[in-house]
């Protein structure tokens, strides 16, 4: 049975410390962002990352994103250069997945490219930082199913088939991350919109 904890002031490092515990031994958790709700797992293990694929019923070759807890994390799982590292450094943390190179070998992508978050949520924060490395972030729904904003939205067969799920009540900005694409400069919005970055104006 699923094990259900509430984030409050009080409890707030329990649920850390009970999530950290569930990623170290390949397990899944349901947790809020400051997007959506995600899955959680241990972005470097193959086992974790086939578990939510399984979860998700979504196509097990499709690279999953993963939430770091900083921007030196960054770094170490991904190539980038000064202009990357300029656009990342004045939008995260925010409300962005940031497609980048990705530098050796990680579960959670079996292709060149990897997704990276840094969400404001301070739960995420706290977690990803003291776990030490990615966690897979991906949206808490079976694949097409509209992502949860909410603890309540979350659908009971995707808590029931997680090891802890935690509920931080409603989510900051309510729908999901503005994916860019730093490889190809495309900033994709909602609908599959492409917006060359290059030619973007400058504010």
């Amino acid at each position: 049975m699923t094990t259900v904890l509430k984030i409050t002031e009080e409890d707030f490092d329990v649920a850390i410390d009970a999530a950290i515990a569930v990623l170290r031994s390949g397990g899944l958790i349901i947790y809020p962002t400051d997007t959506v709700y995600g899955i959680g797992a241990d972005a470097t293990s193959e086992s974790a990352v086939k578990k939510v694929h399984v979860l998700k019923e979504s196509d097990p070759s499709k690279p999953l994103s993963v939430l770091v807890g900083g921007l030196e994390v960054v770094e170490q799982y991904c190539d980038t250069g000064i202009w990357e590292d300029m656009i990342i450094k004045n939008f995260l943390p925010g409300p962005y997945t940031f497609i980048l190179k990705k530098r050796g070998v990680l579960a959670a992508s079996q292709n060149e490219k990897i997704g990276i978050r840094f969400s404001e949520n301070l739960f995420c924060q706290y977690l990803a930082q003291k776990f030490g490395r990615p966690i897979i972030t991906t949206s808490a729904n079976k694949t097409g199913d509209a992502p949860p904003v909410s603890f309540d939205e979350v659908n009971s067969k995707i808590v029931e088939g997680a090891d802890l799920a935690i509920d931080g009540g409603q989510t900051k900005y309510r729908g999901p991350s503005l994916v860019i694409d730093l490889i190809t400069h495309k900033m994709i919005r909602d609908g599959g919109e492409e917006i060359d970055l290059l030619e973007l104006p400058e504010s």
